[in-house]
């Protein structure tokens, strides 16, 4: 069947490709995004028909199509939608690779997930309540050895260092490639994080600013984001992935009324997908004195459930 949408063609100054595919995960992590400031898990996912279409309207560059959540494999058409996608766009993949190690491997090939980048295609996140790393890191070994271009990633947080560098060495002295990601948000009086606009998150006042993204991010139900503030607040999308026309604003400086709300995976200073560090997601000018207070600003990180800390060790 010939397809009556358009094809997307990405700005130059992208950076990045994000396929929530799902906001719902096997794990129940405190900490976790998904479940702050409204149930995200809930929101109607795509079938896998539908992403397949989306998703194939992008014409081929090199920016990876990143399959993300929550958890991307808990998709019922996970496999379908990694399979439907044409050969020509490439594919991460972000995962706590809670799977059946030899049942992915039987559905998706390692070229299938491996292309020319200083970092691995398949990144594994590793959440230090809900894992036991010992376990993940075999795991991740297993399909290292069997040609995957694989890695784990953890989040540096400041009261889990011993436990984080623990599991560097035993990573280490399995020859797998382990990197931490800087810990981002307030903490015990102390806000963390390299940020560009450091006043734009978690603000106790809202100003109002025009920005411009470098992401492509789409939400389980479809629909198009700027930026992951948007995305999880489900605030002003600028389209859906299966609308007959590109999204008209996407690349494009556009007004914003949440300056203050913004969240730190979009300002934050990192690398780009070369690892040349000093860029960041979204850019932002014209900013005004403050005009409202943030209802929403938070003096403390929350644990979302009221549950306390358990650690599982190897």
């Amino acid at each position: 069947m010939v397809s009556d949408l358009k094809p997307i063609i990405l700005p130059a100054h992208f950076n990045y490709i994000a396929a929530f595919l799902s906001f719902a995960c096997q794990l129940r992590c405190s900490y976790c995004i998904n479940h702050h400031g409204g149930d995200l898990v809930k929101k109607r996912w795509m079938n896998g028909d539908d992403w397949i279409r989306g998703l194939n309207r992008l014409v081929a560059c090199d920016i990876p199509i990143t399959m993300q959540g929550g958890e991307p494999t808990v998709h019922k058409h996970f496999y379908e939608i990694v399979k439907g996608i044409k050969p020509d766009l490439q594919i991460d993949l972000l995962t706590n690779l809670e799977v059946d190690a030899d049942e992915f491997m039987r559905q998706i090939p390692p070229q299938r997930l491996k292309r020319d980048a200083p970092y691995a295609s398949i990144r594994v996140s590793y959440h230090r309540e809900q894992q036991d790393y010992d376990v993940l890191l075999k795991r991740v070994r297993y399909l290292q050895e069997r040609g995957y271009s694989i890695g784990v990633w953890i989040v540096d947080h400041p009261e889990y260092m011993d436990h984080t560098r623990q599991v560097r060495r035993q990573a280490l002295d399995m020859d797998i490639d382990l990197r931490l990601k800087e810990f981002l948000g307030p903490l015990n009086g102390r806000n963390y994080g390299t940020m560009r606009y450091p006043d734009a998150v978690n603000s106790k006042e809202l100003r109002h600013c025009e920005c411009r993204t470098s992401e492509f991010l789409i939400d389980p139900a479809g629909f198009i984001f700027r930026c992951h503030s948007d995305l999880y607040a489900n605030r002003f999308p600028i389209g859906h992935i299966l609308d007959v026309q590109p999204p008209r604003l996407l690349g494009k400086w556009v007004p914003c009324a949440v300056y203050g709300k913004c969240n730190s995976c979009d300002i934050k200073i990192k690398n780009n997908r070369f690892q040349q560090f000093g860029h960041s997601s979204v850019e932002i000018k014209n900013i005004s004195t403050p005009y409202a207070p943030n209802k929403e600003y938070v003096e403390e990180v929350v644990n979302t459930y009221g549950k306390p800390d358990k650690v599982l060790v190897g």
